[in-house]
């Protein structure tokens, strides 16, 4: 699931890609300027500057980026759902300039045709979204566990009337409590570095009712992203 910087971050791009839309004119020949008076103080030629700019700013603060507790990672299924157009708008290095974005090898976005440009090939952590549930029955058990690391879950509580919780722990840690009682729908922060444990505890002799957690999974990978620049 997607931290809330995460969402900030590309909500403020999305407004911004706007912007830079409507100023592009202007700004493409400041940033090509810079570019060239670079490449000349480090002698790289100006598309090896420009694929090293754009391989950092995809990596770290983009529309297929995804982060969580200040690490960046590639988010597979946002980076599937890009194009060239979008790319090109959030990061200035791609701007005015025929490029390709690749993945492990596969195409991700690419622009015009970058075949006589410099390529730049970065490794990264991935992470793939996936929903995971599960239910606890209060007349039966007391945890269930969420298959998959995750940053956030949402408890759906349920008990019967004779059935008090009061307590709701991941792992060990205390998420909710109320002695007179908890119910109806809460979203808790959890750990994102295991599979999540989730223990209620219940007033009463005989427990009954649910509880039904479900939350938004991710698995990581490693991956190697190739930008090729031709400016």
């Amino acid at each position: 699931m997607r931290s809330r910087r995460s969402t900030r971050a590309q909500t403020t791009l999305a407004g911004l890609a706007v912007a830079l839309v409507l100023v592009t004119a202007v700004t493409v020949g400041a940033v090509a300027a810079a570019d060239r008076a670079l490449a000349g103080a480090t002698g790289d030629s100006l598309e090896q500057q420009r694929a090293e700019r754009a391989a950092e700013a995809l990596l770290t603060d983009s529309p297929i980026t995804w982060s969580d507790n200040g690490s960046d990672a590639v988010d597979l299924t946002l980076a599937n759902d890009t194009n060239a157009t979008v790319l090109a708008a959030a990061v200035p290095s791609l701007r005015d300039a025929a490029f390709r974005v690749r993945l492990d090898g596969r195409s991700v976005a690419e622009r015009g045709d970058p075949s006589g440009g410099a390529t730049v090939s970065r490794g990264a952590v991935a992470v793939t979204r996936r929903s995971v549930r599960g239910s606890i029955n209060l007349s039966a058990e007391t945890n269930t566990t969420l298959t998959g690391r995750t940053n956030r879950t949402q408890l759906d509580v349920d008990p019967d009337p004779n059935t008090t919780v009061q307590t709701v722990r991941v792992g060990n840690r205390v998420v909710l409590h109320r002695p007179g009682g908890i119910e109806g729908r809460r979203i808790v922060g959890v750990p994102s570095r295991s599979d999540p444990v989730i223990r209620v505890e219940t007033a009463g002799s005989d427990p009954s009712g649910s509880v039904d957690v479900s939350a938004t999974a991710f698995d990581s990978t490693v991956v190697r992203i190739e930008v090729t620049v031709d400016a």
